[in-house]
């Protein structure tokens, strides 16, 4: 497969009408933390959090909680002319426009026009642009699709389930590169696990993928499609011989990885525009034997980032670090920096970063990358022909929880060999089986 500029050109944009983007809105989408955004139940408190500007898909968006307790989430400037409604005042039922009043409830109607004369019914003609909103294990989702395409809300385990915790990140990972460069190219891309992240530690590597080490067999890698985007399976090498590391690593559509131990972990890379990609994350941690939050989740809440390895993140942090020697930098632990440097010195500036697709050689290691592509474009061709794309569930389905049995776990030689070899409907019938024992 040869992945050429003029194709790229147009899957890479995500704006409304684009095919990528189109794809997108088919989706609930993260759009903030909810602890982000101000507000609450009860009457509303004037508050520097509420209402907050986001930017989506390209487009420029206004967020905001009223007394009810529910987010709502408008086109940034008003339907009016088009001051800003970040500017606005949050209301019991709405936001109001500070220019002229113009009030809108989380539906977009327009509820009050007090410059025009009391019998006057304008505001029943306008209609603001808004998207539904559904707030759940401390992230705010969102739909901004066509309506009567939206989904029911997917049910994720690290969001749906009850017999633990839910550490949701902060949401302050923004990534200077396009999203398909971090998910297409970079969730399947077994490679760069092992050497981008694996070679520049400050520590011998370990070689967990190798073509075959002494008396080593070569590391068992497989790649599969999933009922929600596709997946690799390895079984690696560790530092402790005889000991072996089962990894499977989910890409979800249309821009999630799910993976550790049990599927405990989900990050979502949403793009905010054609060029830059804001991430948000949640781990799940079960209760321990007594019932109690396990220590592992109160360590990883005292992060600064505890979704998102590394941090803190500042304006400028990248260049701070410096290059890939800096490893004592507070902003270079765990992978962000060296994310960030593979993604977003693709191209040059003039380019906003964006590779030359045309002078791009792939080889046998782009596998994943390769099959991420030709799935991305079936899930355009998919929603141009008015069909869902992959992952939507409707019906009586949609009510259970999705069964994505991501792993990562030490085992010896004979059970890694065992797992590695079931076929996915084995493990999905596996996960299914440990969901129901919960």
């Amino acid at each position: 497969m040869a992945v050429r500029n003029a194709d790229q050109e147009t899957l890479f944009r995500v704006g409304p009408g684009t095919p990528s983007g189109e794809v997108f809105r088919r989706y609930w989408l993260p759009v903030e933390t909810s602890a982000n955004l101000g507000g609450g139940r009860g009457p509303v408190v004037p508050s520097t959090k509420n209402p907050i500007r986001i930017k989506v898909l390209g487009e420029h968006l206004v967020l905001y909680r009223d007394s009810s307790g529910q987010a709502g989430l408008l086109a940034e400037h008003c339907s009016h002319r088009g001051t800003s409604l970040y500017y606005g005042r949050v209301e019991d039922d709405g936001l109001r426009c500070l220019y002229h009043g113009w009030k809108y409830d989380r539906a977009g109607n327009c509820l009050e026009t007090p410059a025009e004369p009391p019998e006057s019914n304008f505001r029943r003609t306008v209609q603001h642009s808004a998207y539904p909103c559904i707030e759940i294990g401390g992230l705010i989702f969102a739909y901004m699709g066509p309506s009567e395409k939206k989904p029911p809300f997917p049910r994720y385990p690290q969001l749906w389930r009850k017999d633990g915790i839910c550490v949701v990140g902060k949401g302050n990972r923004i990534q200077n590169s396009n999203v398909f460069l971090q998910t297409l190219d970079n969730i399947l891309d077994v490679w760069h696990r092992e050497i981008a992240h694996g070679w520049y530690k400050g520590t011998p590597p370990v070689y967990g993928i190798h073509y075959a080490r002494g008396d080593e067999p070569a590391t068992p890698i497989k790649f599969e499609r999933t009922p929600w985007g596709a997946c690799y399976a390895t079984l690696q090498n560790t530092r402790e011989p005889g000991v072996y590391e089962y990894h499977e690593t989910h890409g979800v559509l249309p821009g999630q990885r799910s993976g550790q131990l049990g599927g405990s972990t989900m990050n979502w890379a949403v793009p905010m525009d054609d060029y830059t990609t804001r991430w948000f994350g949640v781990s799940f941690y079960p209760y321990d034997a007594d019932g109690n939050v396990p220590d592992s989740a109160l360590r990883r809440m005292a992060q600064d980032t505890p979704t998102d390895a590394g941090g803190p993140f500042y304006d400028g942090w990248f260049e701070d670090v410096g290059h890939w020697w800096n490893l004592g930098h507070p902003a270079r632990q765990g992978q962000i920096w060296e994310d960030e440097a593979i993604m977003s010195s693709q191209g040059p500036e003039e380019r906003n970063r964006l590779p030359d697709w045309d002078k791009w050689r792939l080889a046998t290691s782009d596998r994943g990358l390769i099959l991420m592509h030709e799935l991305w474009e079936e899930q355009v061709e998919r929603v141009q022909e008015g069909l869902d794309p992959l992952g939507i569930i409707r019906g009586s389905e949609a009510d259970q929880i999705i069964p994505i049995p991501s792993e990562n776990m030490h085992l010896n030689w004979e059970e890694g060999m065992r797992l590695f070899n079931m076929s996915l409907e084995e493990r999905i019938e596996r996960r299914l089986k440990q969901i129901e024992s919960r």
